[in-house]
């Protein structure tokens, strides 16, 4: 592998790569599809002999797809899929289609640029779709429990008025000194892109911060500002920091399409940068052939193949 010459900055994807996710917002797209699809419709997947409707599995497929890393799009779409599977499909070989094939079909649909809210719309039946709006109040509510969504948002949860909140079960994936560590290796110039928005960002924030012993970034590009894959994206926090070239470490698909999409539009006077992958051991062979430059375990390990300095 050839880094960049040179190589003075390194952006992270935040969830997945520097605070562990699963329990948090990947555990809010399963419980927002079992609420829309059991409570809401009224509909039986076996919940009372304590079958999942879904696994975290089931959502890393889809993050492997691209198009849902906003995890509302992706509580958008596992609800309508599951209502669809059970109400509008049932009995048609639609409804016995594995999440494997409906990811596959996905991600064929992002490489074309029809990936996505557009997909989903455009392959499950309306009736079958949530409101828009709904998922994404019932995410906050889940996501965030009802004390700190009083703090965060000022008001009352209208769903879930004691729910504690998936937002506590987050732990960081960083040693606490590691920004400093890279920075002596090089790596002067440290940023975030990340899907989050809003209070999710600061939340995100203060933890980090807290972590390490204060802020250490010195960009952020979230959600709000561009929503990955868009190589605009990576292009913000490049002028931000005037990055001479560099690495972006993320764990999901539309993480690795951020970089090759940005290489496929790169212009002469742009810097270069490296895609690396922090993914699960399954997910490894995938990325590999998707293009990744490099894949870790861990985010500590940036630190054993860095180029000597």
């Amino acid at each position: 592998m050839r880094f960049p010459v040179p190589c003075d900055t390194l952006f992270f994807d935040v969830d997945g790569v520097l605070i562990k996710t699963s329990e948090s917002f990947r555990a809010t797209d399963i419980a927002v599809a079992e609420y829309i699809v059991g409570t809401l419709h009224g509909l039986d997947w076996g919940r009372a002999e304590g079958r999942p409707l879904l696994t975290l599995d089931d959502v890393k497929f889809f993050k492997q797809a691209g198009g849902f890393n906003d995890d509302w799009h992706m509580c958008y779409l596992l609800a309508g899929l599951y209502t669809a599977k059970l109400r509008e499909w049932q009995g048609t070989p639609l409804a016995e289609r594995s999440n494997r094939e409906w990811m596959e079909l996905a991600r064929a649909a992002m490489l074309e640029g029809q990936g996505g809210l557009k997909w989903v719309r455009s392959v499950i039946p309306a009736s079958a779709l949530p409101d828009y709006e709904l998922v994404g109040e019932l995410c906050h509510e889940y996501y965030w429990g009802a004390a700190e969504y009083r703090r965060r948002f000022g008001r009352e949860p209208r769903y879930l008025p004691d729910w504690p909140g998936f937002v506590h079960r987050e732990t960081l994936l960083l040693p606490p000194d590691l920004p400093m560590r890279l920075h002596d290796a090089g790596l002067r110039k440290l940023g975030l892109i990340t899907g989050r928005i809003g209070p999710e960002v600061d939340s995100a924030l203060e933890r980090l911060a807290a972590h390490s012993g204060g802020a250490w970034w010195d960009v952020v590009i979230s959600g709000d500002d561009c929503l990955k894959p868009d190589p605009q994206a990576l292009r913000l926090a490049i002028a931000a920091v005037g990055a001479s070239g560099g690495l972006y470490v993320g764990d999901t698909a539309d993480d690795l399409d951020l970089v090759l999409n940005y290489r496929r539009t790169q212009r002469p006077d742009e810097p270069d940068f490296l895609a690396v992958m922090r993914v699960f051991p399954d997910e490894i062979a995938l990325y590999r052939e998707r293009g990744a430059d490099l894949i870790i375990r861990e985010v500590a390990e940036l630190l054993t193949v860095l180029p000597a300095h």
